[in-house]
């Protein structure tokens, strides 16, 4: 099964873990878009010499101007499904507080579920998995996902974690046009995926990780947090008034 796999990154020079990159990637087909966002260290260097040692598997695209994880995400998903053939195509953080290996485990599912077109990983602590988090961002977040999940009216755990993986023809619908919110973009993603005529319980499936470890150096700052009210009405209002003027 051929993946594409976007990864965002971000002033990640002191944090990439370039040689967890090489490793996977020396024995794995996976192809791997990088997008630069506006770094101003040596993320961009550090991302070249990737590509220089792996040329057939690594692409790596610059934005001259810092956009947003959404934007960056979004960048990389649709020059992938433009210009490479692919069966899957998601993303992943950049410091890969979810492990590469977790890919296998989407790929089962996408293999032995054609009807599948959206998995998403969840960071459920249980045991048998290794989910390490803050404990204030994992109470924030345990909030957040509360109100995410009435709010999408579907009973899913973590809508927030940075490993998601789609069918190429749902992410084509998915990230055609841009997001509202740099950071909250994964509620949109539901809220698209539900616009786009396929059911979320239907077509999509929570996996739950089997290690989550949280690396630190998070691009979310606390002041970005208290943004969320703010950013999170913000799509609320948007997608109503677009379901309104669907009907």
């Amino acid at each position: 099964m051929k993946q594409i796999i976007v990864v965002p990154c971000y002033n990640e020079e002191v944090r990439f873990p370039y040689q967890d990159y090489a490793d996977f990637i020396s024995k794995n087909e996976s192809f791997f878009i990088f997008v630069n966002d506006g770094s101003t260290d040596k993320t961009q260097k550090t991302l070249l010499r990737l590509k220089e040692r792996f040329p057939d598997k690594v692409e790596v695209i610059e934005e001259k101007e810092n956009q947003g994880k959404s934007e960056a995400v979004r960048i990389g998903i649709r020059h992938g499904v433009s210009n490479f053939e692919c069966d899957l195509i998601g993303f992943m953080d950049a410091d890969l507080s979810t492990k590469l290996e977790e890919v296998y485990h989407f790929q089962e599912i996408f293999k032995s579920k054609k009807e599948i077109l959206f998995v998403f990983g969840s960071r459920i602590a249980k045991i048998g998995s290794e989910i390490k988090r803050y404990y204030w961002r994992h109470y924030i977040g345990r909030v957040m996902a509360t109100i995410f999940s009435s709010y999408l009216n579907i009973m899913v755990y973590d809508t927030q974690c940075g490993a998601k993986f789609f069918r190429p023809r749902l992410a084509e619908v998915i990230f055609k046009e841009k997001f509202l919110s740099r950071w909250l973009f994964d509620i949109e993603i539901f809220k698209r995926m539900e616009f786009s005529g396929f059911g979320i319980e239907d077509y999509s499936i929570e996996l739950p990780l089997t290690s989550w470890i949280e690396q630190g150096g998070s691009k979310i700052s606390l002041k970005d947090m208290f943004k969320f009210p703010i950013e999170y009405f913000r799509i609320v209002r948007h997608y109503r008034q677009t379901l309104s003027q669907s009907f």
